[in-house]
């Protein structure tokens, strides 16, 4: 085991992502999704489902729409309001982040109907599509089925690698060329699979105090 000294302490330091055009690289994955976006406000339906998996820019999305739309994001301690109708009069551009998580079915339900009559529009992001959320309210379980859904699809290698450099960027990790692609043919490829493998390998260039070179990435991955 090396001395205290010489290990240096990797501390977990989370930076705020940006939610910007410049900072979201569109691929096949990911341009329907993007194309959602572009035909607001000609949408043929007032709410929108955006679904796909952990990491894969559901939430960046949902910021640049609200960015464009001036839309506000809800959670279940907006649904709960007793003046929800009154809410959404004054704010009818919304974005429920993480629909599938949330658990005001009877809120959900009540925003969905006040959207409509109001003539505003609602943005809900999820992992899966409604049919698997065990939505516990039928009325409520029936209009979601029915909401027009966009799926982002997982990566390709060109926006793995993408992802890759974005992330190494933030970390302000310089990785070359051919490393990088040594990690892209190793790696899980998946999005998570890239906030994985970036805290991986930040955490072990911190503690070893060594920039990201093949044989590191090799002894990291035991490869």
């Amino acid at each position: 085991m090396k001395p205290a000294s010489v290990v240096q302490l990797a501390f977990d330091i989370s930076l705020d992502p940006i939610y910007r055009w410049e900072n979201f690289y569109i691929s096949p994955s990911n341009d329907e999704a993007v194309s959602l976006l572009q035909r607001w406000p000609r949408w043929d339906n007032r709410v929108q489902l955006l679904y796909g998996p952990s990491g894969s820019g559901r939430t960046h999305i949902a910021h640049l729409w609200r960015n464009e739309s001036r839309a506000s994001f809800v959670d279940d301690s907006v649904l709960k309001l007793d003046y929800l109708a009154e809410y959404v009069s004054q704010n009818p551009f919304l974005i429920v982040d993480n629909a599938d998580e949330i658990t005001c079915y009877k809120g959900l339900f009540h925003l969905y109907n006040l959207i409509n009559e109001y003539q505003g529009y609602l943005l809900l992001t999820a992992k899966t599509p409604p049919r698997l959320w065990n939505i516990a309210l039928p009325d409520l379980a029936s209009r979601l089925q029915s909401v027009p859904a966009t799926q982002i699809l997982a990566p390709d290698d060109e926006l793995l690698c993408a992802l890759l450099i974005k992330r190494f960027s933030d970390l302000q990790l310089k990785v070359p060329e051919n490393v990088l692609n040594y990690i892209i043919k190793h790696m899980k490829r998946s999005y998570e699979g890239v906030q994985e493998m970036a805290a991986t390998l930040n955490r072990k260039s911190l503690e070893l105090r060594r920039n990201l070179t093949l044989p590191l990435v090799k002894q990291v991955l035991e490869v």
